[in-house]
């Protein structure tokens, strides 16, 4: 009953999340942002191991690159031309410029003070939004990873809905009519995928048992599915889903104050988006 009240929510938080291209379903000359985390990469299951340092940093990092590279080769094929990458995760730095496909551009690092950084330089020019590498949001025990920007953020809404970090740049990318239409990641950022967006197509890169432990598929078989996911997204832009709330956004957050039982919530209710996002971060 819980999960059907809120796929209730879900239907009424979001709006126009079916693209008209005027039944033209393969556009030349895309314009698309893969937003890269690293959380719901394949193998992956302890945050130790996605930080320089752990001895299975560097590999992992290949296979992060590897995903993208499948998922550049993908948006290739679908026709488009330019095609940026936004490295999202901790510093910025994650991704192998020297692995990375040449047809794609690498924004990577950080700016202060841009709570929208994950998806940073995103504007109307761009045609589509895609997700490599999603995880679920704070709160969800069974998913691989699992948090929202920080491990202080306990439970984070807008709207009264809680958003994983795919949905909150998708919001921020839907001020500029710009559609998500792709996302891949653990079971659990999947399944929070469709309830935000609808019918996207989505790449399961491992089956989470909790928090710290997943089922993982081969590398080569997700490079594969995100290959294939990427083209037939871009071939379909009229399925992906330009995310958006109404106004006044209402942004409620719930972050830890120490490392025991500490917790304060934070609220902000703004008519500019980037309002709510600043304050949320201000928290973490």
């Amino acid at each position: 009953m819980k999960g059907f009240l809120w796929m209730i929510i879900a239907g009424v938080v979001v709006s126009s999340c079916n693209l008209q291209q005027n039944g033209q379903t393969v556009k030349k000359g895309l314009k698309v942002m893969i937003q890269v985390d690293f959380e719901g990469v394949t193998g992956v299951v302890n945050f130790d191991e996605i930080y320089p340092g752990h001895p299975h940093f560097e590999r992992n990092t290949r296979i992060l690159t590897n995903e993208i590279n499948a998922a550049v080769e993908g948006a290739a094929a679908a026709g488009a031309t330019t095609i940026i990458v936004r490295d999202g995760h901790a510093g910025n730095i994650n991704v192998d410029p020297l692995l990375l496909d040449k047809r794609a551009m690498l924004t990577r690092g950080r700016l202060p003070g841009t709570p929208h950084t994950m998806v940073l330089g995103i504007d109307s020019t761009f045609d589509a939004l895609l997700f490599i590498g999603a995880h679920a949001r704070a709160g969800v025990e069974n998913g691989t990873l699992s948090h929202t920007m920080s491990l202080k953020v306990l439970d984070f809404r807008i709207n009264d809905a809680p958003l994983f970090e795919a949905a909150y740049n998708s919001l921020y990318a839907g001020k500029f009519g710009v559609p998500v239409v792709f996302l891949s990641g653990d079971d659990a950022a999947c399944r929070e995928a469709v309830e935000n967006f609808g019918n996207i197509d989505t790449v399961v890169t491992k089956y989470s048992f909790g928090r710290t432990c997943a089922t993982s598929k081969s590398p080569e078989v997700v490079y594969d599915q995100i290959r294939k996911g990427v083209e037939r997204s871009l071939q379909n832009l009229e399925r992906g889903c330009i995310f958006k709330m109404e106004r006044p956004y209402r942004m409620e957050v719930r972050v830890k104050t120490d490392e025991t039982t500490g917790e304060k919530t934070v609220t902000a209710t703004s008519d500019t988006l980037e309002v709510v996002m600043k304050r949320f971060w201000e928290n973490l």
